[in-house]
């Protein structure tokens, strides 16, 4: 009976090790890629890749020989996020502040040193690089996750970022781990981060955080504009607004 349970154990661990690596890694990961990442015998990971694909939580091609998430993992995924109050109201404040303030709009959760996408809403002048949700980007270079790695503590931030390269996008985007200190210790003073076409040329993304009932930051909103609509007067009031969409979302999460 033990031994049963320990197998039963062992094989859902092994499941769950290949979705996450599958969803997680930067491209579509070959059959050899998973079982060196996960060190899974070869006749184990076939059979397991295989009920995954017939069950539809992952994708193959043929052609490539490269697996990807399948129709009922995203459909999992998009239910989940519809099932909860937190996600509801992200997604409301997301559409609200997009329509307001005719810009693209998005929201963003920390996962490591990158931020992973969780809600958008597009303008008609749409300078964004996130094409779906779940669209994963290093956060230094943007505003949600210069927000978000505001938040962290000094010694969790040495420890994701300080011994990494830092991918440049454009000739303003900040590279050193010491010049970023410096950024986030004035974004936590100020409340909100500006991101000065760091990702995007010609592209300008205001963001600020949005806290759950314990007083911890769990998520950014962000309004991106083209830097042709950027006037001091405009900035200064997509910056009131996105604090005040943040502000909301915190006070409806339970913030006191």
């Amino acid at each position: 009976m033990t031994n049963t349970k320990k197998t039963n154990v062992k094989s859902a661990s092994r499941v769950l090790d290949v979705i996450e690596y599958i969803v997680n890694c930067s491209k579509p990961p070959t059959f050899r890629m998973i079982r060196e990442a996960l060190d899974i015998p070869k006749s184990s990971m076939s059979y397991l890749l295989q009920d995954l694909i017939t069950r539809d939580y992952i994708n193959s091609d043929a052609d490539l020989k490269v697996y990807y998430p399948g129709l009922k993992l995203i459909q999992l995924g998009a239910a989940s996020i519809n099932n909860t109050d937190i996600s509801r109201e992200i997604s409301f404040a997301t559409k609200k502040l997009s329509e307001d303030l005719k810009v693209t709009a998005h929201a963003a959760i920390l996962d490591d040193r990158f931020v992973v996408y969780i809600a958008k809403a597009q303008s008609s002048t749409d300078l964004s690089l996130v094409t779906n949700i779940g669209f994963r980007i290093p956060a230094h270079a943007t505003a949600v996750g210069k927000v978000l790695l505001a938040a962290l503590a000094p010694s969790e931030l040495e420890m994701r970022l300080k011994n990494v390269e830092l991918e440049r996008y454009t000739e303003n985007t900040v590279t050193s781990f010491e010049k970023l200190q410096e950024d986030l210790l004035t974004i936590d003073k100020n409340g909100y981060a500006i991101d000065n076409q760091e990702v995007i040329p010609g592209g300008i993304c205001i963001a600020a955080p949005i806290y759950d009932k314990t007083n911890r930051v769990i998520a950014a909103i962000s309004a991106t504009m083209p830097l042709t609509r950027s006037t001091d007067e405009f900035l200064a009031e997509v910056i009131k607004i996105v604090c005040s969409m943040a502000n909301y979302v915190s006070i409806r999460l339970g913030k006191i």
